[in-house]
């Protein structure tokens, strides 16, 4: 049987269900007096806890890449998880608070036999009806310069994702919310990927002005640079799931 560890990351204290795939882990827990209970933490072992602020559910990311050993890791919200029917024709089911119940409804344990069979599970696209480039630029505590120095920075390392680049921010699709489940060899490129990326848009950008919606950049930015290199990986076996 895989060793599928699906962590939920919650930055306040919400009731996730007990569920033998789920790790409720509290994020930016250097940043808090408070511990929540029986969670897990992203300030032990390595770390980035300290960076949530502007890493938002990647200090999640990032401590599991770091500390914890599985064949699949995922990252889900406190009320945002994926769930199994591959038939679904919308991105969201909207329902009240995740509950055992509800889980159990949705087939949720499916999960098990189902992420196996694939390298990279996403959630299901949602058509903004504008191209990626152009909905970051017009979002809310967005900054057209912070995508700008983002690609810039990642053409100068990896000239060779030019054109997936091209191709995922010109279009319309955007994957929302940094949530994914992938294979363990998968994850961990991915993040020695994306990580060194952020960290020298960190030492290149100037925040300092920034609201603290704003300040979430790290975490925004992470959004749209999972669908470049989901574009450029094209040979994976990938899955999309509302």
């Amino acid at each position: 049987m895989a060793d599928i560890k699906l962590f939920v990351c919650c930055h306040r204290p919400e009731e996730v269900p007990k569920h033998p795939l789920l790790y409720p882990i509290q994020v930016g827990a250097a940043l808090s007096e408070v511990r929540f209970p029986e969670f897990l933490y992203d300030d032990t072992g390595e770390n980035i806890s300290e960076k949530n602020r502007s890493y938002c559910e990647l200090t999640a990311q990032y401590w599991a890449w770091k500390n914890v050993r599985a064949d699949y890791y995922g990252f889900f919200h406190y009320r945002r998880y994926l769930y199994p029917d591959t038939k679904a024709k919308r991105p969201y089911l909207i329902r009240g608070a995740p509950t055992i119940e509800l889980l159990e409804r949705l087939k949720f344990s499916a999960l098990e036999e189902l992420v196996p069979q694939y390298d990279l599970i996403l959630p299901k696209r949602e058509n903004m009806y504008l191209s990626v480039w152009e909905h970051y630029t017009r979002a809310p505590h967005h900054h057209s310069r912070d995508l700008e120095l983002a690609v810039q920075i990642l053409l100068k390392a990896h000239p060779e994702y030019r054109g997936a680049a091209e191709r995922y921010l010109s279009g319309a699709g955007c994957y929302f919310g940094n949530i994914f489940i992938a294979r363990r060899e998968i994850f961990h490129d991915y993040c020695s990927w994306l990580l060194p990326i952020l960290a020298e848009f960190d030492r290149l950008s100037d925040t300092s002005g920034y609201s603290a919606q704003e300040q979430r950049v790290d975490g925004y930015l992470a959004e749209r640079l999972l669908g470049v290199y989901t574009f450029h990986h094209r040979k994976l076996k990938s899955l999309e799931l509302p």
